[in-house]
Order: structure tokens, then C-alpha cells, then sequence
């Protein structure tokens, strides 16, 4: 039997709809920030060796949240673009999950803090590499005014200068600066400072992170509590001032106003739960951890407690003033205290693995702490409202430091006194929950749809 034309398209529009309405229950992850993410009372201990796998998670939804880049304009920023959490407590301890996608993970990567109080270390991550925005110039400078001034091109020691150039943007840099000029004309700055990299950012200079098969950073991932009284005076994730080492910092001429990590929202602080592959996850993957960088007190400056098969957060503590390291020794950022905080930098304990393509990292959060900690970290409690954000680094792509992908806005934090209850329904359809985002595309897929078979008949007419 042969169709006529009507009935090619009557069999067309059916097909659409049908598809776009088996969409809507059978979906295609959309990555969504949810403005709750709840912790369920749980009975069980955890298993960091193996982290996820304890039973009580089967039965705790993931909660999927969206990213943002953290600086739009950089090429490397923003490349996760969802993350999956969970989060449950068990009467002692708060315990998060955390899954994201990574094409390639950082192994063997070191963190730069960790890697300067460690003599030996070496391979990728010892320092960053920042690569410059195309179209930057350079030209060595040697004249009576900078005398003094030693730079070094693609490791030939030159006297003189650089002066980067970009658009007519003049930016003198520091003496003894090193770079690297690729065959394509890109400008790599090796041993990137801080302020330096302030203020190539701020002059449209900075690109990114540079990295190569050989060269990366370590993955990280952070959790931040907001420790101001209320709710933030703005949800929208102002984040941390890119700047000096410490606010006023006079760095080669410039002054630095605010300390970079120090945080954007006025009259704020905050609490953030570290972990970083190059040194706080305890693996052979790890290279901290492969030379027992921990234990060696000398170094540290810390007494050390065996993880075995765990590995730890670092705690940062940030307001307006500074970003501070939750420790007596500072070994990321200056410490809060010069005493009285016995085992802190390892009071987080967490737990991670990467398997089929995504980190896996598991927190636990002691919720008895100290009083010597209080004035620095969250205290969560059953029954109360908290404001928390999450942030991820892919180093080997090429975020680090204040390159990295973050929440767009606050997201709020309860514990609550059950464990996870499905939504309860009288009909099938009901019991159904379809996300707003996933009926919008829907929706919009079908007017587009309709709106094609429209022109398809029309031409069918002629």
C-alpha cells in the first residue's frame, strides 16, 4: 500500500510528539543547580578505600549542579560544567559525595604548596605556567632606567626588561622574569607570581594555565560554608579577589588592595573543605603521599597522625581580609594561628578514586569539633539552614588557583532527622517528577518541531 502525502506527514507529526513526550520521563541528564541540598540521617560507618560504596548512598539521590567558569573570558575556566552530590550524617559525622566527569585525571601531579616544602619533588605541577592572550608582544628593554633588570627568553639570559604589550596596554615585568615563546608566537611566563598574575588579568593578558602531555596541575575540589550570620547579603557567587599575597601588598611598583582569596562579600567569611590529588589523597597516585611528605614533621611542621587509607581536606578559612590555612605551619596560605590548632590541617578526612572517566571524592566531617577550631569551621547542626558552594579544578586541563569551575549562587544546606523519603503519589503520572528544565526544552523542542512539519508541508503543497 502506498502512503499518500498527507499521511507521510500525519505519521511525521505523531512521530515528534511521541518522541518529545518519551523525553520528558526517559531524560538525558540536564545539568541544574538545585537551591537544596539536603544531608539524610544514615546509620553505617564509611569506607574511604573505597569511597561510595558504603549501602547507605543507594538509597540518596544525587543532587546535579550546575557550573560556571570563574573567569569567563579565560579559554580553561569553567570546564565542568555539572557536578553530582550527595550528602548524608550519621549522628557523628557529615558526610558528602562528590562525583564529576574528568577526561583525564591528574596523576602524579604535585601541588606547588605541598612541592615547596619538599626539596626533592619534582615533575608537573611544582609551579604554574601562565599562558598569555594572543596578540600579546614582548620586547626586552635595556637601558640606564633598568640597568639592574636581568630577563630571561626561552632560556637565554638577556639584560633588560620585558615590557608585554597587548593592544598598546604597556606592562613592565618584574626582574628575572622568564618566558617561553612558542613556535605559533604565544607567550608562555614561567614561575607565575600572584600579583603578576593579577595584573595580567587585569590588563586582558591572561589566557590561562599552560599544559602540555608532560606538564598539569593537580584536580581539586572544594566545599564552602558561609560562616555570616543569616543568609548572604547577595546569593548571586561574587567568589574571592584575585590579588597580592596579603591586602596592600606593594609588589614591583604596583599596590595590591585585597589579598587574593580574600572573599568579595562584604562583612562575610567562610570555611572551605580543600582536597587536592597532588597532595592530599591518599594514593601512590599521590606524589605527597608516595614520598610520606606527611609524616616527616620537619617539613610539615605539623604532627601527623596515620591516615592509612584515607587522605584529608585542608580548611581555609577566608574573609575580607585574607585567605588563611586552618593550621599552625601555612603551607597553602598564611596560618589563622600561630597555636593551638593540634591537627587540624587533618581533621577533614576524605577518601577519592577515579574510574570510568569521573572523580569520586568522599568528605567526612567530624561535627564534635574543637572549641580552638570554632571561630573556623562550620557547625552544622539537624533542624538549621546553611549556605554553601562547591568549586572543581581540572588541572590537567589547565585550571588552577582562581582558574576553576564554580556554582553560579549559594545553595542551601539543612540535615535533616530521616533518611531519604521518595515523593509518595496516588497515580503513575504523578509519582513522575520531571524536572522544569526538561519540560521547557520539551516544550520548546515541540513548537520547533511543529513549526518545521509546517514548512515540510508547505512544501509538500507545491
Amino acid at each position: 500500500m502506498r502512503l499518500g502525502k498527507k499521511s507521510h506527514i500525519m505519521i511525521l507529526v505523531l512521530a515528534v510528539l511521541s518522541l518529545s513526550v518519551f523525553s520528558m520521563f526517559f531524560q538525558v541528564p540536564v545539568a541544574q543547580s538545585s537551591p537544596v541540598v539536603t544531608a539524610y540521617k544514615v546509620v553505617g560507618t564509611t569506607d574511604l578505600g573505597n569511597p561510595g560504596s558504603e549501602s547507605f548512598w543507594s538509597s540518596i539521590p544525587w543532587t546535579n549542579i550546575s557550573l560556571t567558569a570563574n573567569i569567563p573570558n579565560a579559554p580553561t575556566s569553567g570546564l565542568t560544567k555539572y557536578l553530582l552530590v550527595k550528602a548524608a550524617w550519621n549522628g557523628s559525622d557529615l558526610i558528602f559525595l562528590l562525583n564529576w566527569e574528568a577526561p583525564k585525571p591528574a596523576y602524579n601531579a604535585w601541588s606547588a604548596a605541598a612541592a615547596g616544602i619538599y626539596p626533592p619533588a619534582s615533575g608537573p605541577g611544582l609551579f604554574r605556567l601562565v599562558e598569555l592572550t594572543p596578540g600579546v608582544v614582548y620586547k626586552v628593554v635595556d637601558n640606564s632606567t633598568f640597568s639592574s633588570y636581568v630577563s630571561i627568553v626561552n632560556g637565554k639570559e638577556e639584560p633588560g626588561r620585558i615590557i608585554f604589550n597587548y593592544s598598546g596596554i604597556l606592562l613592565p615585568a618584574p626582574n628575572d622574569t622568564q618566558i617561553h615563546v612558542l613556535s605559533n608566537g604565544t607567550i608562555i611566563l614561567f614561575h607565575s607570581l600572584r600579583p603578576m598574575e593579577k595584573l595580567l588579568y587585569g590588563d586582558g593578558m591572561f589566557y590561562g594555565y599552560y599544559v602540555n602531555s608532560t606538564w598539569y596541575y593537580p584536580d581539586r575540589a572544594a566545599i564552602m560554608w558561609y560562616l555570616g550570620s543569616g543568609a548572604p547579603s547577595t546569593m548571586t557567587m561574587v567568589g574571592m579577589h584575585i590579588g597580592g599575597k596579603y591586602a596592600g601588598q606593594v609588589f614591583d611598583g604596583f599596590n595590591f588592595t585585597y589579598a587574593g582569596g580574600s572573599l568579595k562579600l562584604p562583612g562575610g567569611s567562610a570555611n572551605i573543605w580543600m582536597w587536592v590529588s597532588g597532595a592530599t589523597w591518599n594514593s601512590s597516585e599521590d606524589p605527597a603521599f608516595k614520598v610520606n611528605l606527611w609524616q616527616n614533621e620537619s617539613d610539615t611542621g605539623l604532627s601527623y597522625t596515620d591516615l592509612h587509607n584515607h587522605g584529608f581536606a585542608v580548611p581555609l578559612f577566608t574573609n575580607n581580609t585574607n585567605m588563611y590555612e586552618v593550621d599552625t605551619s601555612g603551607i597553602w596560605y598564611a596560618p589563622v594561628k600561630s597555636s593551638g590548632l593540634n591537627d587540624s590541617l587533618f581533621y577533614i578526612w576524605t577518601g577519592a578514586k577515579y574510574s570510568n572517566g569521573s572523580w569520586t571524592v568522599e568528605y567526612v566531617y567530624p561535627l564534635n569539633v574543637p572549641s580552638s577550631y570554632e571561630p573556623f569551621f562550620a557547625h552544622p547542626s539537624e533542624g538549621n539552614i546553611y549556605y554553601i558552594a562547591f568549586a572543581i579544578w581540572q588541572g590537567p586541563l589547565g585550571e588552577s588557583l582562581f582558574d576553576k569551575s564554580i556554582v553560579p549562587n549559594w545553595l542551601t544546606f539543612e540535615m535533616v532527622d530521616h533518611g531519604y523519603v521518595p515523593p509518595t503519589t496516588t497515580s503513575l503520572v504523578s509519582h513522575i517528577v520531571i524536572p522544569t528544565a526538561v519540560v521547557t526544552v520539551t516544550v520548546v523542542g515541540v513548537i520547533v518541531a511543529i513549526l518545521a512539519i509546517v514548512i515540510i508541508a508547505a512544501v509538500y503543497r507545491r
